[in-house]
């Protein structure tokens, strides 16, 4: 028997990029399928996003289903959210043209600071001053906020968070200050809810940062994980959370990333990207471990369930965060991944559930569904951890 519907359930989307972004989507799209009876994903009371995951909370909260943001990630030419590369980002060659200017005119200023302070005028020395000049992104997402802005500005959804009939709050972190704000929480309900997306999703350094009233942001990742402390403040009972960043376990002795010529290698001999990628999911994962400890003691009585890829998965690592031509099989990973962990943890997840007035099933869980739509030339190489016996 099932508990009647009378406690809040939360959602939190996580961030990793447009990989990120779609494995999420994937793991959605096999929720929706694991859950037969009560609440759908988009029938959850709270919804928090961070980066690459405030565009789908922010749909979800606008009542726009799972099933037609993967029309819209799949490319579907008539559907009205259809999401293309350049409605995420685009390349200002403005900022870099600027940059190159200021460079050339800070060399006389810069060797003479160095000898006025007794410094060598030295290679080294001098790039140390000059990266002052770098562009803050290689980047701009102002493209996503345009987007965002247009679907929300349909006649049936909104963006506006006042205007939401359910909870939606979007992080982001003040780069100034490193402090996080929560657009949609109280002094903050009235930036739209694009620009706090657009805010929330710049990727540091890839991206530049975001001005909304005189500060500027960046990824909500950066300040914390989790942030879990939101929706269980706003008197959430169930508290699901999509994390697609785990570190990838590349242990040689049991598993290994190829190089493009196919040989086991360390994430060391893959470049700097692969280092500062690994180091960025490693922070993320032992942060977001910290905090679901300390709320699960804090709040012994609040259900925290976390969906995330294994770490000996090596799929979203492998195809980067950024990456859009490989939509298909990161979406159909994720759905894979999730149907995965709710076949394992079927019994715990059926009493959870129960709980909070879901009725949950696996009949409905199929293998690969989307694999059918994925179009791959034979000479192209999928990238795979190879597995030593």
């Amino acid at each position: 028997m099932l508990e009647p519907v009378e406690k809040k359930a939360a959602l939190i989307l996580g961030g990793g990029g447009i990989t990120g972004g779609v494995y999420e989507l994937g793991v959605l799209s096999a929720l929706e399928d694991f859950i037969v009876r009560g609440r759908r994903t988009r029938d959850f009371d709270i919804f928090v996003g961070v980066s690459a995951g405030s565009l789908l909370a922010a749909f979800l909260a606008n009542g726009i289903s799972v099933a037609d943001m993967c029309k819209a990630i799949l490319g579907e030419r008539a559907h009205r959210l259809v999401l293309r590369r350049e409605d995420i980002y685009d390349l200002r060659f403005k900022p870099f043209a600027r940059a190159g200017w200021n460079f050339l005119r800070s060399i006389g200023p810069v060797v003479r600071y160095l000898r006025r302070e007794g410094q060598p005028v030295s290679f080294l020395n001098a790039v140390s001053l000059f990266l002052q000049y770098l562009p803050s992104g290689f980047f701009s997402n102002a493209n996503l906020e345009r987007y965002s802005r247009g679907i929300l500005s349909d006649d049936d959804r909104t963006n506006d968070f006042r205007g939401l009939s359910k909870e939606l709050y979007i992080v982001a972190t003040e780069i100034d200050t490193g402090e996080r704000w929560v657009f949609g929480g109280d002094g903050l309900a009235d930036v739209p809810i694009s620009l706090a997306i657009q805010a929330s999703s710049a990727i540091p350094v890839f991206f530049e940062p975001v001005r909304i009233r005189e500060h500027y942001f960046v990824d909500g990742a950066a300040e914390r994980a989790g942030h879990m402390d939101i929706p269980i403040a706003s008197g959430a009972d169930l508290v699901l959370m999509v994390n697609p960043t785990v570190p990838v376990y590349n242990d040689r002795t049991v598993v290994s990333i190829p190089t493009v010529t196919g040989n086991c290698s360390s994430i060391t001999e893959t470049g700097f990207a692969n280092i500062a990628e690994q180091t960025f999911r490693i922070n993320t994962r032992v942060k977001l471990e910290l905090a679901m400890e300390l709320h699960r003691c804090k709040n012994p009585e609040t259900d925290i369930l976390l969906l995330e890829p294994a770490t000996m998965e090596s799929t979203l690592f492998l195809y980067g965060s950024m990456n859009f031509a490989e939509r298909v099989q990161i979406l159909n990973y994720g759905y894979n991944s999730a149907a995965v962990h709710f076949v394992e943890n079927f019994d715990r997840l059926r009493e959870c559930f129960a709980k909070h007035g879901m009725e949950v099933s696996w009949a409905r869980i199929r293998t690969d569904p989307f694999l059918e739509l994925a179009t791959r030339h034979k000479s192209r190489r999928r990238y795979a951890m190879t597995v030593y016996r």
